[in-house]
């Protein structure tokens, strides 16, 4: 009995082109690997948030791939000009030109004035695919903790949020990132932020090199070792992630057939077309041509179509009893 309901539901072609949903394909989790300090950039905007006393309403955040090292600032809005000055002063002007920067698909990343920047420094501009964040991972997780740190200190206008916004980026770049266990200002500028706490507990100061060429040397080879440990962490940390991603995410292409009668689907669009419109056509027939096909579509937007064969088999002798009475009748009017 309840195969037969299964089979009865299944066949409904109302249920099939309404109700269905796709089943996007997810590939496996590939990481992207993080190159040498100051070679990949990764940049994105926060916003809108609440207008500040400063009139600021966005924040541009850039993190710099290898280190995790993460620059930051409040502004009143995110034009082209505004997004091109921050990457300019904040970014190029003090840590060099990168090789590489990761973006989203938005106005301001896109608009000429900053294609025409990143040729001038000639850096490469990477664009993650649409509604696949994913590439600006580590942006989103910056925002994410600043937040959650700002709003600890927040009033209960939210008017003031900028005012903590640099200390939090103290905090999150003086911390220890869980990806390669270092903090983001050791690696990138050599030395570990030191808090209040620590500088009162120094009773002298206290110079461990003789002249600045020791220095150079000491801070040389501790970078070295530091970038090399953090690189090493950094990729068993993607390659756990990578599979407790693949574990539950990847989602393989449905093993469609040549002459399979599937579902498309086709969202409708035009004027006057509303959300009571069936998403689904069909059937169609899957077919292997060489030239001249007349739709192509990706596999996430197709699904099986479903019809019993008794039906089929019912509905066809239904009609070859119609078209034998009507030949018979017709054959009775001619004289």
């Amino acid at each position: 009995m309840r195969d037969r309901v299964y089979q009865w539901v299944s066949a409904c072609q109302d249920c099939g082109s309404l109700k269905a949903r796709p089943q996007a394909v997810v590939p496996p989790l590939r990481s992207v690997r993080a190159g040498a300090v100051g070679d990949r950039w990764a940049m994105d905007v926060a916003g809108p948030l609440p207008i500040t006393a400063n009139g600021h309403r966005y924040v541009i955040a850039a993190i710099e791939s290898a280190t995790r090292y993460a620059v930051a600032v409040a502004v009143p809005n995110h034009t082209a000009i505004v997004v091109a000055r921050f990457l300019m002063e904040r970014v190029i002007l003090v840590f060099g030109s990168m090789r590489e920067i990761m973006i989203d698909g938005a106005a301001e990343f896109c608009s000429e004035m900053t294609t025409e920047l990143l040729a001038l420094i000639q850096a490469k501009q990477t664009t993650h695919v649409p509604y696949r964040p994913n590439l600006l991972g580590m942006v989103e997780r910056f925002h994410r903790t600043w937040k959650d740190i700002v709003s600890l200190y927040v009033r209960d206008g939210h008017n003031d949020w900028d005012d903590f916004l640099p200390a939090a980026l103290y905090a999150y770049n003086s911390s220890r990132h869980t990806s390669h266990g270092f903090q983001p200002n050791e690696l990138m500028m050599g030395r570990k932020l030191r808090f209040p706490g620590e500088v009162l507990l120094k009773n002298r100061l206290e110079y461990p090199h003789n002249d600045i060429n020791d220095y150079h040397r000491v801070l040389i080879n501790y970078l070295q070792q530091a970038q090399e440990l953090a690189k090493e962490a950094l990729e068993k940390e993607q390659a756990r992630q990578a599979i407790y991603y693949n574990q539950r995410k990847v989602r393989q292409r449905a093993p469609f057939k040549t002459g399979q009668l599937v579902w498309v689907y086709r969202s409708a669009k035009g004027p006057g077309i509303t959300k009571f419109r069936h998403r689904w056509r069909g059937p169609a027939q899957v077919k292997m041509l060489e030239s001249g096909t007349q739709l192509v579509t990706h596999c996430s937007f197709l699904l099986s179509y479903f019809y019993p064969t008794n039906l089929l088999e019912k509905m066809a002798y239904d009609i070859a009893l119609d078209l034998r009475e009507e030949a018979e009748a017709t054959a009775d009017l001619d004289p």
